[in-house]
């Protein structure tokens, strides 16, 4: 009995050895498959039938911390989740054939910061960007990766920021930004993400302020501006929301995002 079990433990890493990596017949992958790193640490393992990946994969870092973890499930769908370094989530979606397919969310510091619409990997449909608190800050709609229709902005407490159309990717159409009491701060046109028509300023108990008049992107009226003394203008900019600029919001929407995030 003693020198069956001494067998047994002499060959059982040989046994476990023998157990992963292995092809069939047909020189499929089949069973468990592992790699490691040249540290030794374990890189990837998971399981393969007929040949294709199936069930849950984990991958690894190189210091051993998780990398990702995706579950196969035998019909060329693979739902996946992403960490970094530190071991936080930091994306989770559905791939259908090695494309990103519905909605997809991402994470910073283990928060939904975004969500986005996949359509055969391609972003389709409406996109969303949170405070870090969970209320929505900014939703994107989106035809073939392209930004089609309505974009939007928020204050925290839920009230319109800004508000824009995109056709073909570019601004085009009405654009209207808001006060945080709701109150209309600036509309005006774009055409072809130029400034375009009468641009309208009003201060923030909705009175009338001055407008400027733009002809695809070039101002008209600046002999307007010009008749602004300096101490008028800062007066006008102290009661502008941020003093934003909607093509610079848009273009970089984490410069504001940071800024209202500190607000109550």
């Amino acid at each position: 009995m003693r020198a069956a079990i001494i067998f047994l433990l002499a060959v059982y890493p040989f046994i476990s050895f023998s157990q992963v990596n292995q092809l069939d017949s047909e020189g499929r992958r089949v069973g468990v498959w592992q790699k490691n790193y040249p540290n030794g640490r374990l890189m990837y393992e998971g399981e393969y039938k007929n040949g294709k990946p199936w069930g849950e994969w984990v991958r690894y870092y190189e210091t051993g911390q998780k990398k990702a973890v995706m579950n196969y499930f035998g019909n060329d769908s693979v739902l996946a989740k992403m960490y970094d370094v530190n071991g936080k989530r930091v994306a989770e979606g559905l791939y259908v054939n090695e494309k990103k397919e519905g909605v997809w969310s991402l994470f910073s510091e283990n928060i939904k910061i975004s969500e986005e619409e996949y359509v055969n990997g391609k972003k389709c449909g409406l996109s969303k960007r949170f405070y870090l608190s969970g209320e929505i800050f900014e939703e994107i709609e989106w035809v073939d990766n392209k930004q089609e229709g309505k974009y939007q902005a928020f204050f925290k407490k839920g009230k319109p920021y800004l508000q824009c159309k995109f056709s073909n990717n570019k601004r085009n159409g009405l654009c209207l930004v808001f006060y945080e009491n709701g109150r209309l701060e600036m509309e005006g046109f774009y055409k072809d993400n130029l400034r375009d028509k009468e641009w309208k300023y009003y201060d923030s108990n909705g009175a009338f302020l001055y407008s400027l008049e733009y002809d695809n992107g070039k101002l008209l009226n600046h002999e307007l501006r010009d008749s602004l003394d300096n101490l008028q203008m800062k007066e006008l900019d102290k009661q502008k929301n941020l003093g934003i600029d909607p093509e610079k919001f848009i273009r970089d929407p984490m410069e504001y995002l940071n800024i209202m995030q500190k607000k109550p």
